[in-house]
């Protein structure tokens, strides 16, 4: 949103820390703040809410009278450059943020000769990749959206190259296995760097020393946490002092930061120089969720999407093909009103969801007929029952899910690669991390739902080209439940209610695949 006011003029911007600003200025101020004001989605389930205690709305910063005319804001340093480009200051986040008096940024000409003498390996990296380092050092706070195939790692690991090399503390984390181990293999393959850990075990151990530390979200959260009775009290200080001494913080897989744990740990590392989210799927551009994210850890910048991959070689050519099917006569009968009214909306979702996709013999034969011979195929879904349903009608198909074990998924996922599986049924436990579902010709999404999120995060992994692999061919089944429009009964509105889930999924991800820029056909 633009402004006449003049923020140079008119503005007093100060460092309050290293993630927190300040803004002294007119009433200009906490009339942004209202306008930028937005509804938290699920608000209207809340007790609060439900009270008339709350509005259901979420406003960026605080915002209080100074003076008969004088207002002061106060937010994130993440939230700083949205503030003051929402008055029309152009220029980069740098040029924002040296108005608040913090100290000039290391990163220059000199020190960019410096970091190609000291990794060498940079001249190895890709230019958008070159690109979005740049741009992070000289940033000191923000998020690079980089498409699945984009190779984020290797800037992960020089980031944190260049940290340990000016004696900076860094610490990396993730909350997925998969990803954990792939980081791990990053920062030794790019920086030689061989950090300390934490993860699962090691219970009772102290915090690492100073340098390079990869650390899984839940153990880290767990470590900082006292207790319910406070029992470790002493332990998790220890441990929040530890984070607070962190001059550089990134978190791989970014789009997740919002929940508590991750809170948590940006919480504890207020004085943190450097911190930058990475992910391939940050949320629409100022929802509600790109707020929260750009408060955590600063605003988009640098993206470089899937198509940008595909056009320079990095990702095979995606075809999508919609493939609808209609399930009005599985489905049947809603259910009676006695238990309509008993049922939750999630309930009723799951109803139909069972009835028409996971419990469906005629969807599972149809699935297996979009097998094409010979051609490794990973087949996608949500629940477990669904998968194997699947894997007893589909001959020679591999279902792997949460409950096998790390050793016999990555049996499996060998064996898909070495092309003694030819059909995979996965779960959403492979959305992220792995690289091994690249060597798929052919996905087929049989999940009947998943966000867009969800969606891109699997697209991306088949994206991935192996062994001279071009293109990847994407089926997506796409359900239909047909009512008579006609019909006003109210077992005929039933039925649209039900029909509205399926219908409301399907439509969710055919707009990111034209979002996305996509080749999409539409057929039977």
């Amino acid at each position: 949103m633009a402004s006449s006011l003049q923020p140079t003029a008119q503005f007093t911007t100060t460092a309050l820390s290293q993630s927190a600003v300040s803004f002294m200025g007119p009433a200009a101020l906490q009339e942004w703040r209202e306008r930028s004001r937005v509804f938290v989605p699920g608000h209207e389930f809340t007790r609060l809410f439900k009270q008339g205690r709350w509005d259901g709305t979420w406003a960026p910063g605080r915002c209080r009278m100074r003076g008969p005319s004088t207002y002061e804001l106060r937010c994130s340093r993440g939230l700083a450059y949205r503030v003051l480009t929402g008055f029309g200051l152009q220029g980069s986040i740098w040029d924002v943020l040296d108005a608040a008096q913090l100290a000039d940024p290391p990163f220059s000409q000199e020190a960019l000769q410096q970091f190609i003498e000291l990794c060498p390996r940079l001249a190895e990296l890709r230019d958008y990749q070159q690109a979005a380092l740049f741009t992070a050092l000289r940033c000191r706070w923000g998020r690079i959206a980089l498409a699945t195939n984009a190779g984020k790692g290797a800037i992960i690991a020089l980031l944190a190259a260049w940290a340990a090399a000016h004696k900076f503390s860094v610490l990396i984390c993730c909350d997925e296995i998969a990803v954990y181990d792939a980081l791990l293999g990053e920062l030794r393959e790019w920086a030689d760097l061989a950090p300390a850990l934490v993860r699962a075990g090691g219970k009772g151990l102290g915090p690492p020393g100073p340098g390079v530390t990869l650390a899984m979200i839940p153990t880290l959260a767990r470590r900082l946490s006292p207790g319910s009775d406070g029992e470790r009290e002493e332990e998790a200080k220890e441990w929040a002092r530890w984070v607070g001494e962190q001059g550089m913080v990134i978190c791989d897989e970014a789009d997740k930061a919002t929940a508590a744990t991750w809170r948590l740990i940006l919480d504890a590392a207020p004085s943190s120089l450097f911190r930058f989210g990475f992910s391939g799927t940050f949320p629409q551009s100022m929802s509600y969720e790109d707020w929260q994210l750009e408060e955590l850890l600063g605003p988009v910048l640098f993206s470089a999407k899937n198509m940008e991959m595909v056009e320079r070689g990095v990702s095979a050519r995606p075809h999508v093909q919609l493939v609808g099917f209609d399930v009005t006569g599985v489905v049947g009968a809603p259910p009676t009103w006695d238990e309509w009214s008993g049922m939750s909306p999630p309930m009723r979702r799951l109803w139909v969801y069972e009835k028409a996709i996971m419990f469906n013999a005629m969807r599972h034969r149809f699935v297996a007929s979009l097998i094409r011979p010979g051609t490794p195929t990973v087949i996608v879904i949500n629940r477990i029952e669904h998968g194997t349903q699947l894997e007893m009608a589909i001959p020679g198909a591999v279902f792997v899910d949460g409950s096998a074990s790390e050793l016999a998924r990555i049996k499996a996922l060998e064996a898909f690669r070495r092309g003694e599986i030819l059909t995979l049924i996965v779960t959403r436990i492979l959305d992220r991390g792995t690289n091994r579902l690249g060597y798929a010709q052919d996905i087929i999404f049989a999940s009947g739902e998943g966000s867009k999120r969800q969606t891109l995060q699997r697209v991306g992994r088949g994206l991935r080209r192996h062994e001279g692999k071009a293109d990847l061919r994407i089926v997506d089944l796409v359900d239909r439940l047909e009512v008579d429009d006609a019909d006003t009964s109210h077992t005929a509105r039933r039925l649209r209610k039900l029909a509205g889930y399926l219908h409301e999924a399907g439509r969710t991800r055919v707009q990111l695949y034209q979002d996305e820029g996509f080749e999409v056909e539409v057929s039977r």
